[in-house]
């Protein structure tokens, strides 16, 4: 036994049966990270046909844990040379091409409706600022009145990273004894009237983490009359469900409300419920006077993607520079309004934006968060002057980390045979090898024909990772190309 790292290796020899040898490794398939799965399937291999038979009934009995796992014996049994490999990859091969399907077109519908990642996080990052102003403000009050006990753990539900109805109910409804009628909905619609502010918000976080429709009328009446840290919440509350009935109060508090939690949640909830009508209203805040408010007008922008404000935006980029001699625009020139507004142009995807976005990840004088978000958004424009802005700075080994990092997986998303052949180039790179595996695999069939040609490699386990892509994209086209590789 010889044991290296966190992984125990099990050797074929002297007082060492084949069988448990096959069993040890076949657990290590199921139970091992990544790389040592790789060096299962590869010492499955050199045991020949014991260890074939074995991964035949594995395969057939389909008693794996999950279609990961079944990928990585189908890559072992490939190893193993055994003539049934053909047959059971092309029955395989039927289960995985279906399944990806189905898989494929539920990716396809959630890209259409939603944003990037980057954009999601910022703006989650305002709701996790808002919740964190409520918080402190139940606190500060619970303090005056001596109830510190009490709410305690409601500021831990508002401070979570985790969001969910469940957390809020039990505060919503802890005036009302178990005995009292009425569904939970109703006991949380009911609890929206309290004369105690921490149940009003709680109720209020609770309906909008449901989406509840009929919470909509009693929330816009706290906005528009309760203490401004209520008003916060019924902006997130009102956001979340994402009724237009709400649009003409959340345009009003955005634009004329004396709290700037306020103001820029209700700029985001505009952002969530998607009304283009908003978007003149969301253009006008990018001029406000607090930073928050402009940031989030920014992002609402983004999530509704219209290109009315592609010029306003560049604008924001270009006058929070030092230019010509001109003075900058100091609010401008904060690194979260100018994040805000790079990854707004990103969403939108104008062309127009390319060289704005290139100089801004380019500029060393830039923040690193501005420039590193400038590399996504350069990833959401079909521009071939951004391919090859981003091509150039992951190629530049001067550059921050960072954004090398965030030039690749926005060049990861671009799906043509060039990238593809781009990601295979970059499978055994120790930086870029696990994105570049995860984004061959969704890009499928465009990227058969390079993984093919790399199949020809003389590195065994480059060739084991190559394979690995191929049969977890499940195209019947790469059956031969993958016998022939093994025989």
């Amino acid at each position: 036994m010889e044991v290296r790292g966190n992984e125990t290796y099990i050797q074929t020899g002297a007082g060492v049966s084949s069988g448990g040898s096959i069993l040890n490794l076949t657990n290590r398939l199921e139970a091992g990270n990544h790389e040592a799965r790789l060096n299962a399937a590869a010492e499955l291999g050199k045991l020949g046909e014991p260890a074939a038979n074995n991964l035949v009934d594995k395969i057939e009995s389909n008693n794996s844990s999950s279609e990961e796992i079944n990928s990585y014996m189908l890559l072992a049994l490939l190893e193993t040379g055994d003539d049934r490999a053909e047959n059971i990859l092309s029955e395989s091969f039927e289960k995985i091409e279906a399944s990806n399907k189905a898989a494929n077109e539920s990716a396809a519908e959630e890209r259409k409706q939603g944003i990037s990642e980057d954009t999601l996080q910022a703006i989650e990052a305002k709701d996790k600022a808002i919740r964190k102003y409520i918080a402190d403000s139940i606190a500060m009050d619970s303090a005056r009145t001596g109830d510190r006990g009490e709410t305690n753990a409601f500021e831990r539900a508002l401070k979570s990273e985790i969001q969910n109805s469940s957390i809020y109910v039990p505060f919503a409804l802890s005036d009302f004894g178990p005995e009292e009628p009425g569904s939970e909905t109703e006991k949380l619609l009911e609890a929206l009237k309290s004369n105690k502010g921490s149940i009003r918000v709680a109720a209020m976080m609770a309906l909008g983490e449901m989406r509840e429709k009929a919470a909509v009328d009693p929330i816009i009446g706290i906005l528009t009359r309760d203490y401004p840290s209520a008003k916060a919440g019924a902006t997130i509350a009102l956001g979340k469900i994402g009724d237009e009935r709400a649009v003409e109060v959340l345009r009003k508090e955005m634009k004329d409300g004396d709290d700037e939690y306020v103001r820029g949640g209700s700029a985001i909830a505009l952002g969530r419920i998607g009304d283009e009508s908003s978007v003149p209203y969301l253009i006008d805040r990018l001029r406000d006077q607090r930073i928050k408010v402009r940031s989030s007008a920014a992002l609402a922008i983004g999530e509704i993607g219209n290109e009315a404000a592609v010029k306003p935006l560049i604008e924001i980029l270009e006058t929070g520079k030092d230019s010509a001699g001109q003075k900058k625009n100091s609010m401008n020139a904060n690194a979260d309004v100018r994040k805000s507004a790079v990854l707004a142009l990103g969403e939108i995807g104008s062309t127009n934006a390319t060289e704005t976005l290139i100089g801004i990840m380019t500029d060393k004088e830039e923040e690193l968060d501005v420039r590193t978000a400038a590399a996504s958004a350069l990833g959401n424009i079909e521009d071939p002057k951004a391919i090859e802005a981003l091509k150039k700075v992951l190629d530049d080994k001067n550059t921050e980390v960072n954004i090398r990092n965030a030039a690749f997986l926005a060049l990861s998303k671009i799906k043509d045979q060039e990238t593809a052949r781009m990601l295979v180039g970059k499978l055994g790179d120790q930086e870029f090898g696990a994105i570049a595996r995860k984004a061959l695999i969704e890009m499928g069939e465009l990227a058969v024909d390079p993984l093919i040609e790399n199949l020809k490699t003389e590195d065994k386990k480059l060739k084991a990772e190559t394979a690995l892509i191929l049969i977890e994209i499940g195209d019947k086209r790469v059956i031969q190309p993958l016998i022939l590789a093994y025989q």
